[in-house]
């Protein structure tokens, strides 16, 4: 019997956060030991988010920031000059459709999980059924081997144990019970015929879905860097798609960063690195990376003024 194999699939989820900031931030500029106010001014109704939800995920933004350094960078301020904006663009299209695409993918592979579970215990019943049906098999073939035995000693003229009419019966029973055990065994044979049929399906499946993945995989790592989530430019910053709230709190907290006059850093596990890389989204602490250039920065601005 053919053996079936689960494939599992994986994706690339190359989530960009490359950002660009046109210019140091005026903002910064004002005060190196007051707070940095912003707020929430234009949300696409599309991201499907309320500002009520975008406010506490800018405050946990900031909260990334405050956690290492023990100080407030940024406060939410209903008047403040730095706004912050969700704008839908290509971005974000984009990344609902490839959404959509996972969803698909996920969910042909969940069809398939539950497909290959239902061929498992099909072949489970099927071993034993075949077990049985050879245990039976035996049997029969060892009644017909007595009842040879049985029928060579009459014919030598034993009469003592058998009677003819009584081989004749044996005879009519074993003969009976051999029909309906190929019976038993062609329809057994039917069984496997069919989940074979069934297994061959599921791998023909599965290699269309391998096809998909791979494919999939190609078209969202081909260019990870065509779109920018993220931007800082003068007073504002304009958010133009996220995966999670997670993604998003980063992409903010990202955007902050150039908000205070920051550049970009080397450490691909880093806050203000070019993209979301390696960092923790779920539980994300600054780096040494972001210290010092926070540490360097603030230095050569108090030593500027």
């Amino acid at each position: 019997m053919k053996k079936f194999l689960w494939w599992g699939m994986s994706f690339y989820l190359s989530m960009s956060l490359y950002t660009v900031a046109f210019a140091q931030s005026r903002l910064s500029t004002i005060s190196f030991n007051q707070p940095l106010k912003y707020k929430i001014d234009y949300i696409d109704p599309r991201f499907h988010i309320t500002k009520e939800q975008f406010i506490q995920i800018g405050q946990e933004a900031a909260g990334i920031w405050q956690k290492e350094t023990g100080k407030t960078y940024f406060i939410y301020d209903p008047q403040a000059e730095l706004t912050i904006n969700l704008v839908f663009d290509d971005y974000q299209a984009v990344q609902n459709e490839r959404k959509i695409n996972i969803n698909k993918l996920l969910q042909q592979q969940e069809e398939l999980r539950e497909k290959n579970k239902a061929v498992l215990l099909s072949k489970q019943q099927i071993d034993q059924e075949t077990a049985l049906l050879h245990e039976a098999k035996e049997e029969l073939n060892n009644r017909f081997e007595q009842y040879q035995k049985d029928v060579t000693l009459f014919n030598q003229g034993d009469n003592s144990k058998f009677k003819q009419a009584d081989l004749i019966k044996r005879q009519a029973e074993l003969t009976e019970l051999s029909l309906k055990l190929k019976t038993k065994f062609s329809q057994h044979n039917n069984k496997i015929e069919n989940l074979n049929a069934q297994i061959k399906q599921i791998n023909q499946q599965q290699s269309l879905l391998s096809q998909s993945i791979k494919q999939f995989n190609l078209s969202t790592t081909a260019s990870p860097e065509t779109f920018h989530k993220g931007l800082f430019s003068q007073n504002q910053i304009q958010i133009y798609g996220f995966n999670s709230f997670d993604d998003l709190r980063l992409t903010l907290a990202h955007e902050f960063g150039h908000a205070l006059g920051l550049k970009h850093t080397t450490d691909p596990k880093s806050l203000m690195y070019p993209r979301l890389k390696e960092q923790d989204i779920h539980n994300f602490k600054l780096t040494h990376a972001d210290l010092d250039l926070l540490s360097s920065f603030y230095s050569s601005n108090n030593e500027n003024h």
